[in-house]
């Protein structure tokens, strides 16, 4: 009995081995198809426009401190929206004045969606606090610029995980040639 629950366990933890290696693998081939095609993926971008109504009053937060450094849009009191890289907004919107504070409430706010990266084109708000009203609009060569440093920036990431994907391909190899001892140790 003892020894077929450790031959389950082992046959259980080799799966998983074989599964996390795929799934690497998988990771570092959507990654870099996502690089080699990402001057097509900004040809191709959505424009999306949203406003403030009386039933659903938009709020920009922003957190500039690691490690979830990122603008929110919010629908108040009812989720996020959307995510953004705050690394290209430290100077405007990603401030320590706003800094996870959720008194800014957004009049419209124009986002590009470039593949899984969104960002900011224009935003007008108001902050509820001061009543101060506050506009940023960014051009398109300056996304264009914020999207080739988020490109290269996965270059690295891919660069990470493809050492993990070839150190547990090496590991899957090693039980794969010797399964019959690998399950009875």
């Amino acid at each position: 009995m003892h020894q077929t629950v450790k031959t389950l366990f082992r046959l259980f933890f080799a799966v998983v081995i074989f599964l996390i290696t795929i799934a690497l693998f998988f990771s570092v081939y959507s990654k870099s198809k996502e690089i080699l095609n990402a001057d097509q993926a900004f040809q191709q971008a959505k424009h999306i426009s949203l406003k403030s109504t009386m039933q659903e009053q938009l709020v920009l937060v922003s957190n500039n401190k690691r490690p979830d450094q990122a603008i929110f849009i919010l629908i108040a009191n009812n989720g996020f929206i959307s995510k953004i890289n705050c690394e290209h907004y430290l100077q405007d919107i990603c401030t320590d004045e706003y800094n996870q504070i959720h008194t800014r409430q957004i009049k419209q706010i124009d986002l590009l969606k470039i593949g899984q990266f969104n960002y900011i084109q224009m935003v007008s708000y108001q902050d509820s606090r001061t009543q101060k009203q506050q506009q940023w609009t960014y051009s398109q060569q300056q996304i264009q610029q914020f999207y080739q440093a988020d490109i290269s920036s996965l270059k690295y990431i891919i660069f990470s995980i493809s050492l993990f994907a070839l150190a547990a391909l090496y590991v899957s190899i090693r039980i794969i040639r010797n399964f019959k001892k690998f399950l009875s140790r």
